[in-house]
């Protein structure tokens, strides 16, 4: 007669909830960690009953962007236009700025801009040391 040999059936680890564990386990270290943000754009709104604020018009650097180019609006400069961000940035580091505090400067574009464009034109007048900064909407 044969003798015939069974199988020993290994037992296997059910796998069917590792997905569930490695979704809850996700869920968990995403709220328990902690995000820190570098550096933003810090910004000032009005408060809901002031009054609009009166500057005057030689405390106002008006900087235009067009595209790559940049042009810049004040009495004591007129107007000057600059073919490259990189002109513009060198140019307005050599301008003396007297009671740099109390100066506004106000960037507008003007299409074709493109959202980098005006992110680099906010850097160049931050980094020159404007800290009242306004972006005007045509």
């Amino acid at each position: 007669m044969v003798n015939l040999r069974k199988k020993l059936h290994i037992e296997e680890i059910p796998s069917s909830s590792m997905s569930d564990i490695a979704f809850l386990l996700l869920v968990f270290f995403m709220v328990a960690s902690v995000f820190y943000v570098k550096e933003g754009i810090a910004s000032s709104m009005p408060k809901k009953d002031s009054k609009p604020q009166v500057v005057l018009r030689e405390n106002v650097y008006r900087v235009i962007v067009q595209g790559p180019q940049v042009q810049l609006e004040h009495p004591s400069v007129r107007n000057q236009r600059y073919a490259s961000h990189e002109e513009f940035a060198e140019e307005l580091g050599k301008l003396e700025i007297a009671n740099m505090p109390e100066k506004f400067a106000v960037l507008t574009s003007q299409s074709p801009t493109s959202v980098q464009e005006m992110v680099s034109a906010l850097g160049i007048v931050r980094d020159r040391g404007f800290k009242k900064i306004s972006l005007q909407k045509k």
